[in-house]
């Protein structure tokens, strides 16, 4: 694979990760717009110092409040070989703090395939429950697309006007394109109910696996009704 979209990746990631974390890693009150997090430490400190620093550095990096909640997310990826270019909109849920599901509907531009789909994607999420989460996971995407290609040699009548093979006849041809990926990435919570996303995907596709590519992807994240 060439370098570009790699090298891209990663600065990339350091700008969403280390960036936003040198105004905030650190701060003790980070997450009060959430309400789950909010009615969780929104109460005076005690204790000695001890307990209070203590207190302050579990509450700077703990996600738990995102347990049961749900989000809109929309993110773009790329691959350099084959190229690929791809975006998408969904929803995602937390069945617990580390456990994501997410799906959502996706544009591909390029693939082995030299084409284009529109499809839905799907996938699951392992993570830590913390401000920066690394994460695993597992997907898939299914899409297509519908064309007309001619059909003046098929003994058919495509266009049902009584005519068959008549000059110029077309008929609309579904292609289909789908694949499974493994996942690894990261997310940072700028705050309680906003995270970025940085991630690469490895996807096998029906296209062969001479086509099967590493997709590198960048998304932003909202919690919603909570």
């Amino acid at each position: 694979m060439k370098t570009g979209v790699p090298q891209t990746f990663f600065l990339l990631t350091v700008v969403l990760f280390l960036g936003p974390g040198c105004s905030g890693i650190g701060t003790s009150r980070w997450a009060m717009d959430n309400k789950a997090y909010s009615k969780k430490y929104d109460v005076p400190y005690t204790g000695d110092d001890v307990d209070k620093v203590e207190r302050m550095v579990k509450q700077s990096v703990d996600a738990r409040h995102v347990d049961g909640q749900s989000g809109i997310y929309t993110g773009f990826a790329a691959s350099d070989d084959p190229f690929t270019l791809g975006a998408e909109v969904g929803c995602f849920e937390y069945l617990n703090h580390s456990v994501e599901g997410r799906v959502g509907l996706k544009g591909l531009l390029g693939t082995g395939d030299k084409d284009y789909f529109v499809g839905i994607d799907a996938g699951l999420r392992l993570q830590s429950p913390t401000r920066f989460a690394p994460f695993v996971g597992v997907g898939t995407y299914v899409g297509g697309n519908g064309k007309s290609e001619a059909a003046e040699h098929d003994h058919l009548d495509n266009d049902d006007d009584g005519s068959i093979d008549e000059f110029g006849e077309e008929k609309d041809v579904a292609h289909l394109f789908a694949s499974i990926y493994p996942e690894v990435g990261a997310h940072f919570w700028i705050n309680g109910e906003t995270r970025l996303t940085a991630s690469a995907q490895y996807h096998l596709t029906t296209a062969g696996r001479d086509d099967d590519f590493a997709f590198f992807g960048i998304s932003v994240a909202r919690l919603i009704g909570h």
